[in-house]
């Protein structure tokens, strides 16, 4: 079984924060990067081709997650 990663995703509009965590709260990469949709797309290819293999939208009242 392939292990479940967090992503949280703090979006403003200059720049998009993210932190990726594993099931067990260990901090595996976290960052900023430029509010565009071409500079987001690009984050997300780099994430899939880690192993990332499904994005499940989930929404809390502090805001929304793909994990």
């Amino acid at each position: 079984m392939e292990p479940m990663y967090y992503t949280g995703l703090d979006v403003h509009k200059q720049k998009i924060s993210y932190c990726v965590k594993d099931a067990s709260g260990k901090l595996h990469s976290d960052g900023a990067l430029p509010a565009t949709r071409h500079d987001l797309d690009c984050w997300m290819k780099t994430c899939h081709s880690r192993g990332a293999r499904r994005w499940k939208p989930r929404c809390s009242r502090a805001g929304s997650t793909i994990t």
